[in-house]
C-alpha cells in the first residue's frame, strides 16, 4: 500500500504544474487591466503634461509592484526582431505602438528612436504662449496624439502633412514664430525617424525565431511560489489579500458542507441499505420514488420556495431565520452568535443535503444489490448467520467502494461551495466569492480558488486510494 501511495504522490506534481500553467496563462489572457484599479483612467485627469506624466509614473509604479514588468515564464520563443527586454515596456499605449511597428518593419532600434521623438514632440505642446489661439493648440495636440496609435505608412504620412499645415497656420499668429522655432525641429525629427524605420527595415528578422532564457525572476515563478507558500497576492477589487478573502469564505462554505455531508451519509447509508434489503418490495418502491423526486428538484427552486414560504410572515409560516447570517455584532457573546448563525444555516444545509441524500442512497442500493447476490452472502445466510449481521458486516463492507469514490468527490466540492444556494441565502461562502469575483473580473481570486480546488481534488483521489486499500486488501500492492 505504501508503494502505491508513493506512486500516486508522483502524479500530484505534474497535475499541479499543468493546472497551474493553464490557470496562470488564462489569468493573463483574461480581459481587463489590473493596474487600472490602482490608477485612475487618464481620461479623468486634467489635460496637462503634469497629469499625463503623473499618470504614467503611477502606472509604472504599480505595474512593477504587481510584477508586470517581468517576463511571463522561465523562457520564451519569439522573433529575433524583438528585444529581450520588451517585457519592460509597460505603458499600454507605448507597448501597442512599438509592438505593431516592430511587427511590421522588424528593426527595434529605429522604432525605439521614433517613439522617443514622438515623446519629445508631445512635451512641446504645453510650452506654447497664451497668445496662441486655444483651438490651434488643441487641434495640433489632437493630431499629434494620433501618431501614438498609427502604425501604417499612409495614415502616418497623412498625419505629418496635416501637422505641417497646422504649424503654418500657427506661424501667422502673434508669437507664432516662437512656436515654429520649438515645434518645427521636433516635428522634423519625428518625421525623419519614421523615414529611417522604413529605410532600414529588416522584415527578415520577423521570421527568425530565438530562444531566450529568463531565469526564475518571472511572473509565473513568483505566482506559483506564492501559492505554495500561502501568498495568494491581492484582490484587484478591494486590494485585500486573497488569502484573507478565501479564508473568510471557506469558513462558511465548510460549515455548510461539512454539516450537509455528514447528514447526507448518516441518512443515505441506512436508507440505501434498507432499500436494497427489501428490493422490489413496497418499501423499496416508495424509497425509490421519493429519492427520484428529491434528486429531480433543482436546488435553486427549492431554495426560493423555502425562503418565500418558511421565512416570511406574509404567508403565516415564519418558522426559520431569513437570509443572511444575522445581525449580531462580533462583540456579542459567543453562544448568542453561535445559535444565531446556526439558525440561519438550517435551510441552506437542507438545500445542499437533500439532493446528495437521494444520490448517495441510490448508489448504496445499487452497490448493495450487487454484493447481496454473491455466493458468499447466500452461504452465510444458509449457515444461519443473522440477516442483520450479514447485511452490515459482510455485504456493506464489500459495497463500500462507491461510497469511497463519493467521499473523494465531495472532498473537493466541499470547498467549491454551492453558488446558487449561497447566492439565494446571501451566505458569503466560496461559491458566492467565486461568482462575485468573476462578475467583477477579480481574476487573482478566481484562479487561486481554481488552484485550491485542484489540489483538494488530487488529495481527495489520494485519500480514496488509501481507503480502497483499507477496505479491500486485494488492492494492496
Amino acid at each position: 500500500m505504501l508503494k502505491k501511495t508513493i506512486r500516486k504522490l508522483g502524479y500530484f506534481l505534474p497535475t499541479l504544474v499543468v493546472v497551474s500553467l493553464v490557470a496562470f496563462f488564462l489569468s493573463k489572457a483574461a480581459p481587463g487591466d489590473p493596474v487600472a484599479h490602482y490608477v485612475p483612467p487618464i481620461d479623468e485627469l486634467p489635460a496637462s503634461s503634469y497629469s499625463v506624466g503623473y499618470y504614467e509614473k503611477q502606472y509604472i509604479k504599480y505595474s512593477r509592484e504587481l510584477g508586470l514588468d517581468l517576463p511571463l515564464f522561465y523562457f520564451s520563443l519569439e522573433s529575433v526582431a524583438y528585444p529581450d527586454t520588451f517585457h519592460r515596456v509597460i505603458l499600454p499605449r507605448e507597448r501597442e505602438l512599438l509592438d505593431k511597428l516592430v511587427g511590421q518593419y522588424g528593426n527595434w532600434p529605429e522604432v525605439q528612436d521614433y517613439y522617443h521623438t514622438l515623446k519629445n514632440l508631445d512635451t512641446q505642446f504645453f510650452q506654447w504662449p497664451d497668445s496662441i489661439a486655444p483651438d490651434s493648440r488643441i487641434n495640433f495636440q489632437r493630431t499629434a496624439g494620433q501618431l501614438f496609435y498609427a502604425y501604417q505608412d499612409t495614415p502616418i504620412n497623412s498625419l505629418f502633412d496635416q501637422l505641417e499645415m497646422e504649424l503654418a497656420t500657427v506661424g501667422q499668429e502673434p508669437f507664432g514664430e516662437h512656436v515654429l522655432s520649438v515645434l518645427t525641429p521636433a516635428l522634423e525629427d519625428a518625421s525623419d525617424a519614421y523615414q529611417t524605420i522604413k529605410n532600414k527595415a529588416t522584415p527578415k528578422k520577423l521570421t527568425q525565431p530565438t530562444f531566450r532564457w529568463h531565469g526564475t525572476n518571472n511572473q509565473y515563478h513568483h505566482w506559483i511560489t506564492g501559492f505554495l507558500t500561502g501568498d495568494f497576492g491581492r484582490s484587484i477589487r478591494d486590494r485585500r489579500p486573497v488569502f484573507d478573502k478565501i479564508k473568510e469564505a471557506a469558513w462558511w462554505t465548510l460549515s455548510i458542507n461539512i454539516m450537509a455531508i455528514f447528514l447526507a451519509f448518516v441518512v443515505s447509508i441506512p436508507v440505501g441499505v434498507y432499500s436494497a434489503s427489501h428490493a422490489e418490495q413496497r418499501p423499496d418502491r416508495i424509497i425509490g420514488f421519493l429519492t427520484f423526486i428529491l434528486y429531480s428538484i433543482p436546488s435553486f427552486w427549492m431554495a426560493m420556495l423555502l425562503v418565500v414560504f418558511l421565512t416570511t410572515p406574509q404567508y403565516g409560516m415564519n418558522w426559520f431565520a431569513s437570509v443572511g447570517l444575522g445581525e449580531l455584532s462580533a462583540e456579542a457573546p459567543f453562544w448568542d452568535r453561535f445559535w444565531e448563525r446556526l439558525s440561519h444555516l438550517i435551510l441552506p444545509v437542507f438545500c445542499v443535503t437533500y439532493g446528495t441524500v437521494a444520490f448517495i442512497s441510490r448508489q448504496v442500493r445499487g452497490s448493495m444489490l450487487d454484493v447481496i447476490q454473491k455466493d458468499f452472502i447466500r452461504t452465510a445466510l444458509a449457515k444461519g448467520v443473522p440477516k442483520r449481521r450479514v447485511t452490515w458486516h459482510h455485504a456493506f463492507r464489500n459495497a463500500l467502494f462507491p461510497l469511497i469514490t463519493l467521499i473523494a468527490l465531495v472532498f473537493s466540492a466541499a470547498l467549491g461551495g454551492s453558488v446558487i444556494v449561497e447566492f439565494i441565502f446571501n451566505i458569503p461562502g466560496m461559491g458566492r466569492l467565486m461568482l462575485d469575483s468573476i462578475l467583477s473580473r477579480d481574476w487573482p481570486v478566481v484562479f487561486m480558488v481554481l488552484m485550491i480546488i485542484t489540489v483538494l481534488t488530487v488529495i481527495g483521489n489520494l485519500v480514496a486510494d488509501v481507503l480502497y486499500n483499507l477496505a479491500d486488501p486485494r488492492t494492496k500492492g
